[in-house]
């Protein structure tokens, strides 16, 4: 079984679907021994572990994430989703490590504790129109290069309609054959947007054309939660 959950402010939610995420951001690790206690009993074997990168680089955020990836380790399976900046979009200050250097730390220190790295982009990166034609200038392929090297298999997940020409241009170089599959985000707007199955469609089409062997996984779990647990600070 796998853990299902999004961020939210007051506690951890969980939901029993699989292929999401739960993100430990407490800082209080009596509760978060408590609730490991919890997720074993009701039978968890496997953990998705959402890494918030923006987190990572707070005053207490690598020591925080040093002490609960051994800890979660000695209890489940873990495969680690690095969050790029996604919750701190428009913010002016500079982090202190990037995308590379973090996922880098993750391997060299807990790399023993997972063999799967899942990437998501940066939705700022969505916005620019950026004509540089060196695919490794972006975080997510650099890291993704530098992640296979050190031993890694890696992911692209929360992948949206508007990376579509971003995609087409990682198909055309070949990238793809560095990743073991691609999640598609479902997401709410328009016509285009919603039709997961036919964007699902057409990345296939370019990928058998490219020799592309990756799988595409379109995400649709139902966004019903159910609440275990409050108030984790």
């Amino acid at each position: 079984m796998k853990i299902n959950s999004i961020p939210k402010q007051d506690g951890y939610y969980l939901e029993p679907v699989a292929n999401e995420i739960i993100w430990f951001t407490a800082r209080n690790r009596r509760e978060v021994n408590l609730e490991i206690e919890k997720l074993k009993s009701y039978g968890f074997e496997t953990l998705r572990i959402g890494i918030d990168c923006a987190e990572f680089n707070t005053k207490k955020g690598s020591k925080w994430y040093d002490w609960l990836i051994p800890t979660l380790a000695q209890s489940f399976e873990l495969e680690l989703c690095f969050d790029n900046f996604s919750k701190t979009d428009g913010m002016s200050i500079c982090p202190k490590q990037a995308l590379p250097e973090i996922v880098e730390h993750f391997i060299l220190k807990h790399g023993k504790y997972f063999s799967v790295v899942e990437l998501w982009r940066n939705p700022s990166d969505r916005k620019k129109q950026d004509s540089v034609e060196n695919i490794f200038s972006d975080d997510v392929v650099f890291t993704t290069t530098w992640a296979k090297y050190l031993g890694k298999k890696v992911k692209l997940g929360k992948i949206r309609p508007i990376d579509f020409e971003w995609i087409t241009k990682l198909i055309s170089s070949q990238f793809l054959k560095n990743i073991e599959c691609l999640e598609i985000d479902k997401e709410e707007g328009n016509l285009w947007e919603t039709n997961t199955k036919f964007y699902e469609r057409t990345l296939r089409s370019l990928f058998h054309a490219k020799g592309v062997s990756a799988e595409i996984f379109p995400n649709e779990n139902s966004t019903t939660l159910n609440q275990l647990s409050k108030g984790i600070a």
